[in-house]
């Protein structure tokens, strides 16, 4: 299960470096079509949660669902003083022509923190069962793509390009090492600490979901990015239903 972990979670620390090199290629086409990819993995993520993650940790601790609400609101409390977004910052500050961000450590503070917590929420999944493992997995790795895009695009326009090319790798790398973090230091949690955990991914996953993908989707609109939406939760639940 170690095993299965870090490579997952070194999987979505590519994902990340995969939007970071599509920033590098072509930026125009990048953000032009993140939002498709946002409203996908928007999708996914509520599905994971709701069908996953969440009955998990309210089999194995009672106060799962009172979690989950702390979860959701600490991260709404946590972007408000540090500010991560997954897409939809970019291009509000596109359509409304000023900066919504001005200090890049600040956002580089923010993106890592998110990323270690992926990198944990991925080895508690494995810890759990292998099937919980990989759904909690392709919830990340689905979100880091666009998480890559808006971390390297944002810094870009607060720092020199290398500077913004280290602190964006850095991201990318915390997800592994939040994964290693939980199976060293971290490991060997008792039943409930373990659905502690799983309520956590839950929260976290459906605000990432609330709070910055469905806006993406909603500002563009359209037959196309609600398709993307509902085949993302599609797709997730028809793997419920496969190995669930």
């Amino acid at each position: 299960m170690a095993l299965n972990a870090l490579l997952f979670a070194s999987l979505a620390g590519a994902a990340t470096l995969a939007g970071i090199s599509l920033v590098r290629w072509r930026q125009d086409l990048a953000l032009r079509y993140s939002h498709y990819v946002n409203s996908f993995a928007a999708g996914a993520l509520i599905t994971i949660a709701l069908a996953h993650l969440i009955p998990e940790s309210v089999e194995l601790t009672g106060d799962a669902l009172l979690v989950v609400l702390a979860t959701f609101i600490a991260f709404y409390l946590l972007e408000t003083v540090v500010i991560f977004h997954s897409g939809s910052a970019i291009h509000f500050e596109d359509n409304c022509q000023r900066p919504v961000h001005n200090k890049g450590p600040v956002i580089f503070s923010g993106l890592l923190l998110h990323s270690l917590i992926d990198g944990f929420i991925i080895a508690v999944g494995f810890q759990v069962s292998l099937e919980l493992g990989l759904f909690a997995a392709t919830g990340v790795i689905l979100h880091e793509l666009p998480e890559g895009i808006t971390s390297f695009t944002l810094m870009l326009r607060t720092m020199k390009h290398k500077t913004a090319l280290y602190l964006s790798l850095a991201v990318a790398l915390a997800t592994p090492v939040g994964a290693a973090i939980a199976l060293g230091p971290l490991a060997g949690l008792s039943e409930s600490g373990l659905g502690v955990m799983m309520a956590v991914a839950g929260g976290s996953f459906l605000y990432v979901a609330a709070s910055d993908l469905i806006p993406e989707s909603h500002q563009h609109g359209g037959f196309i990015n609600s398709s993307f939406l509902l085949l993302g939760a599609g797709l997730l639940y028809l793997l419920t239903v496969i190995f669930g």
